[in-house]
This record gives C-alpha cells, sequence and structure tokens, in this order.
C-alpha cells in the first residue's frame, strides 16, 4: 500500500532534470531523472513528464520542493552599504547589480537576498519570475503543492554546515558542466560566481590541475582572496582524494543525499 503521502525534490541543472520521491519516514521511494537542454519550455515539458511518472500518495497531494542549479538561478555578492535601511532598497541594488553583472534586464527577475550582519556582504540568488509561476501553476493542476525553492548553493551550504569549519575557505559545488564557487572569510560570505567547467569521470588524475586552476581562476574574476583550504561537494562526481601542493582539498561528499553520483551518469 503506498504512503498517504509522498514528498518529492526535483533539481534543475544544465543539462538534466533528476527527481527524487521519499516516504514521509525519509526512505527514497524512487529517483526519475530527464535530459534537456537550457530552454524554459522544454524545462517545463521535462518536468512535467517527470511528474507523471512519480510514486503519488494515497491522499493525491503531495509535495514538491525545488533546487535550481545553473543556469536556471543567477548570483550576485551584494557589498555592503549603509545607506540601504530596507529589504526593497537591497532588492532594488541587487537588481543593479544582477544588471551590470549578466547584461540583461533583472525586473523579471525573482530576487531572494540572505540575510547579513551590519557591515557584511550579502549574497543575492535571482530565478526568472514566468518561469516560478509556470511550474507554480503546473504543480496546482498536478494537484501537488509546491514547497520550498531554494537555489543550489544554498542547498550545499545548509546540508554541510556544520563540516564548514575553516576560518575562510572556497565552497566549490560541480554540476555537471558548471562549477559554483563561494568564498567565505571574516564570518559571511565574501562573493561568488559560476563557471563553466568540463571534468572527465574517467581521468581523476586530471582533477587536481582543472579544479586548482578553477579556483585560482574564480579568485581573479570576482576579486577574491585565494584560500588555502577548499571544500568540495558534488552530485555528479565523487572526489574524495583530491591533493594539491597549493590547496587542502576537502571532500564533503553529495550536494543534497537524495540524489547520487551514480544516478546522474544513467
Amino acid at each position: 500500500m503506498s504512503p498517504l503521502w509522498i514528498k518529492h525534490c526535483a533539481w534543475f541543472s544544465k543539462q538534466r532534470i533528476r527527481i527524487a520521491s521519499r516516504h514521509w519516514s525519509g526512505s527514497v521511494l524512487a529517483r526519475q531523472r530527464a535530459s534537456l537542454d537550457p530552454s524554459p519550455d522544454l524545462l517545463v515539458n521535462r518536468f512535467q513528464e517527470l511528474l507523471n511518472q512519480v510514486p503519488r500518495g494515497r491522499l493525491g497531494y503531495d509535495q514538491v520542493d525545488l533546487i535550481l542549479g545553473s543556469p536556471w538561478v543567477r548570483y550576485v555578492c551584494l557589498p555592503w552599504q549603509a545607506g540601504l535601511n530596507y529589504e526593497r532598497d537591497w532588492e532594488s541594488y541587487a537588481r543593479l547589480l544582477l544588471t551590470q553583472h549578466y547584461g540583461v534586464s533583472s525586473e523579471s527577475w525573482r530576487i531572494r537576498i540572505a540575510t547579513g550582519g551590519y557591515g557584511q556582504p550579502r549574497i543575492a540568488a535571482a530565478f526568472d519570475e514566468g518561469l516560478y509561476q509556470t511550474l507554480l501553476e503546473l504543480c496546482r493542476t498536478s494537484k501537488m503543492k509546491l514547497g520550498k525553492i531554494e537555489p543550489l548553493f544554498t542547498t550545499a551550504v545548509n546540508q554541510h554546515q556544520r563540516q564548514l569549519k575553516a576560518a575562510e575557505y572556497a565552497l566549490l559545488i560541480l554540476e555537471q558542466g558548471h562549477a559554483l564557487i563561494g568564498f567565505y572569510r571574516h564570518q559571511t560570505w565574501q562573493g561568488i560566481i559560476s563557471l563553466p567547467i568540463q571534468l572527465d569521470h574517467d581521468s581523476p588524475e586530471n582533477h587536481t590541475l582543472s579544479l586548482a586552476a578553477l579556483v585560482r581562476e574564480a579568485a581573479v574574476l570576482s576579486e577574491q582572496f585565494l584560500p588555502e583550504h577548499i571544500y568540495l561537494t558534488s552530485s555528479e562526481f565523487t572526489l574524495p582524494s583530491v591533493k594539491s601542493a597549493d590547496f587542502d582539498f576537502e571532500w564533503l561528499g553529495a550536494v543534497q543525499p537524495l540524489f547520487i553520483t551514480g544516478d546522474a551518469s544513467q
């Protein structure tokens, strides 16, 4: 007999959608995936196909959470501004910096800004508002509740918060074709950047050189410090033994335990 209700979690990345369905007790009931290209229309169609395939609870009204990877979410680090007293002021500031950084209008983007202490920078994440509304309607017609929508960076930080113990470090999140790098110092995030990357699943000996070069490039492009400690997390690759003379790489495991490396490669 199927459970009364099932909680689903979908991860949108550049090349695929992955969705895991779990019992209320936490056990995984099923995993589904579909390939795609970075087109909003195709994303919606593939997501609808997957929702039609997942197991459903007997009550007929399950919940689905979304994790947004690249390129569906965009980030910018907001330097501290003493004159911004309200959240709407910070949002306007974020729109300005997003427009400058990505070279397109940010008026149609849904923006969320992380909390921060006085004098500290803040990370902003943006997601297309029209796509959000389409997904919301799709969930409604599929008789599912749309739960939380979370940027991949937030997912990774929340999952591994207890392991991020170094005073200053970079957090390197690897997706298929993309790397997301956040820089942490003085008890807050100082910068964030997304870069394209190609890692060969079958050539682990090349990972150290590729990742070391990636960290250096990210630090230069985002005008950040070059940390010695690099935390690695991925549900696309398994990299527990990356060694470098210049960096101390520490493997954290999967970004989200619902999504495993072997599942991604199929």
